[in-house]
């Protein structure tokens, strides 16, 4: 690719009228090939490019004399053509005015005579060439910038913040100069060749201005403007395109290697320590790809053709990225992707992780389908293919990625999936089961058996629902799961609705809410494409619920410890954190950080501390203190812990773990 420099010097040069190149006729012609007629300024261009050659003056004068003295001289340099045993090859050229069909001579070693023309041809050749390099050189890279390069990486990596590093920049002003982050990113941006794409969007997050909003000049939804009175858009959301990204890794030798780990996967009968062990994955495999109607002929992951096709994850979380904010909690949507070609050992390093953009709060969007349009239609063309050259080949190929699955909390997935959500009358994304609707909260909620089945069991104060006891009986290993195809039944229905309330009616019964966008990426469908998330669902959700209802801080439970509604008394309770806190002093770094108090500082417990404190110290710290009964229930959960964190596990071990949480469920009901 020629620069703009190199092109208009070009055009430069072109406008004026140029000359034939003086020669020197004053040397003898007893050979051709020794006795070059080499002009002036050939000369200087040619030897100056030799390595190691110091002059700068002319050639010496002949007098007469052949070339062979002149080179002989110990004044001249030694590195002239001639010295050189193998001329090198010219650049392709057109024949030169008066060239005849008649096969060229070769010379004595079997190599076509090189003229002088030919040389200056290649001196003018490889000179633009290094021009360009130099320029690509000179306009992106300087010392500055690369300090600047190193120390962005140390910010990023040593987690330092933003006022720290204006501070060094502003310290080591006299010594170093490092450029501000927005040149910086600037300049990356430029380098990687990434450029986000910007999408408007409104000003409180309901939507983006794309797809069927692309012509609003105000938000439908709030009415809020979407540009302000200079005619800018008062707030965007960038997403951050994989394709680039993905190719940059076929740059990388190291990185090439590390991604073949997908395809030389060997899938063993009755082991399941991969995704790629998983139905779907297996599925896809014999699936020829089709996008948008259009076949591809070719399945999903080929095994011929589909060796560096690229299998990723996407996951999406709501994050409060400060407490107490003045407008409620201020919450942003971070998307990001994780590469599954890679180890499981290093997808989820930082370095590997992929972000894809994040969606602005505070307020939650009303459509998230917007906001996603763009990497939907992303995907559609990976899963067409992309031109990408592998640097461990030397040749290009069709790349293709294909997103496997969709993770998050289940208020994550709920948006991007289109479906009602927890406390709907239909709320799961795997099954049908469908609600009891609960009088005194007013809202629904999925017991396995009615509460009026058990009327002993309930605190005399406690509001429960009004219903038949036997109204609501459901088997845990019999649920009536839901399929992709009853999905599209269900949702041609909805489309078909004469009225807007018939709508609603039949969105209320099957706990949908329309079509996702994320229907549209060919490898992708509900609802086996979004599993349940292991760390919201067991650590994040279960595991700080199970301990509020020990210690009688459940809400709608009680909120005094140490009365009837604590199950640990709150002596035992403070002892229980104390414990926890002096055990994790002394267990190694390498398998977990030091816990605070958790009967002082629960809410400081992330997926980390969780995951740590259920399985190896609660056991220990509750022996004794939590009612036997309850503590047995407790080790059915320690036991279904340790199975779904091993890393290898077998199909005969899940379908034993399948029935271990079915039980656990019932007698956690009862």
């Amino acid at each position: 690719m020629v620069s703009r420099a190199t092109r208009f010097r070009h055009l430069k040069r072109a406008e004026q009228n140029t000359t034939p190149l003086p020669v020197d006729t004053n040397s003898d012609n007893q050979n051709d090939q020794k006795d070059m007629d080499l002009d002036q300024e050939a000369y200087n261009a040619l030897d100056a490019g030799f390595q190691g050659y110091t002059g700068t003056g002319n050639p010496p004068e002949s007098d007469g004399e052949s070339m062979d003295g002149c080179l002989d001289n110990d004044n001249w340099s030694d590195r002239s053509w001639d010295r050189i045993g193998t001329p090198p090859p010219s650049p392709p050229r057109s024949p030169l005015p008066g060239a005849s069909d008649k096969e060229p001579d070769e010379d004595e070693d079997g190599f076509l005579n090189i003229t002088a023309e030919d040389y200056r041809e290649y001196d003018r050749w490889f000179g633009e060439e290094q021009e360009q390099i130099d320029e690509i050189l000179g306009d992106l890279l300087t010392e500055e910038e690369i300090d600047s390069f190193k120390m962005l990486c140390i910010r990023l990596f040593g987690h330092i913040s933003q006022r720290n590093y204006e501070r060094i920049r502003f310290s080591f002003r006299d010594k170093i100069k490092l450029l501000s982050t927005y040149c910086l990113h600037k300049k990356l941006a430029r380098l990687s060749g990434i450029q986000p794409t910007t999408v408007d969007c409104c000003i409180n997050v309901c939507h983006a201005f794309n797809g069927q909003y692309t012509e609003e000049t105000q938000c439908s939804t709030c009415g809020a403007p979407r540009f302000d009175n200079k005619g800018k858009p008062r707030r965007v959301f960038e997403y951050l395109p994989t394709t680039p990204r993905f190719q940059g890794f076929f740059n990388n030798p190291e990185m090439v290697r590390k991604m073949e780990f997908r395809a030389n996967y060997v899938q063993e009968k009755g082991a399941m320590d991969e995704i790629f062990d998983g139905t779907r994955y297996k599925e896809l495999c014999k699936t020829p790809i089709v996008v948008n109607g259009e076949p591809q002929d070719v399945c999903y992951f080929d095994k011929k053709t589909g060796r560096r096709d690229i299998a990723y994850a996407v996951m999406l979380d709501g994050v409060n990225i400060m407490d107490n904010a003045a407008s409620g909690h201020s919450s942003c949507w971070p998307i990001m992707a994780q590469n599954l070609n890679l180890p499981p050992s290093e997808r989820a390093k930082l370095r590997n992780l992929i972000p894809l953009g994040i969606i602005p709060g505070p307020n939650q969007p009303k459509d998230f389908n917007s906001f996603l349009l763009p990497f939907v239609e992303e995907t559609i063309e990976q899963a067409r293919g992309v031109r990408t050259f592998d640097i461990t080949t030397g040749r290009h190929f069709t790349l293709r990625a294909h997103p496997l699955i969709i993770s998050g909390d289940m208020q994550a997935i709920k948006h991007v999936i289109e479906m009602k959500g927890v406390n709907a009358k239909c709320p799961c994304r795997a099954c049908e089961l469908t609600g009891i609707w609960h009088a005194g909260a007013k809202t629904y909620y999925i017991p396995l058996a009615n509460p009026q089945n058990n009327s002993g069991a309930i605190p005399k104060d406690r509001i429960v629902a009004d219903l038949d006891p036997t109204d609501t009986s459901f088997d845990p290993l019999d649920l009536p799961l839901r399929t992709h195809n009853r999905i599209l039944e269900q949702l041609g229905e909805m489309d078909s609705a004469r009225t807007k309330k018939e709508y609603n009616s039949l969105a209320k019964e099957y706990g949908l809410t329309g079509h996702s966008v994320l229907d549209r990426i060919p490898s992708i469908q509900r609802p086996d494409s979004y599993p349940h998330e292991f760390m919201h669902l067991f650590l994040l959700n279960h595991g700080r619920d199970l301990v509020s209802l020990w210690t009688g801080t459940y809400k709608g439970i009680g909120d005094n410890l140490g009365q009837e509604a604590s199950l640990i008394a709150f002596e035992d309770w403070c002892e229980v954190g104390r414990e926890t806190e002096e055990a994790t002093k002394t267990i190694a770094a390498s398998f977990i950080r030091p816990f605070p108090n958790i009967q002082a500082h629960i809410e400081c417990y992330i997926a980390e501390h969780w995951a740590f404190w259920l399985v190896y110290i609660g056991p220990v710290v509750l022996r004794g203190r939590l009612p036997k009964t309850y503590y047995d229930h407790y080790l059915e959960l320690v036991d279904i812990l340790k199975c779904l964190l091993s890393i290898n596990n077998t199909t005969a071990r899940i379908k034993t773990l399948r029935k271990k949480v079915a039980h656990y469920v019932e007698r956690f009901e009862e």
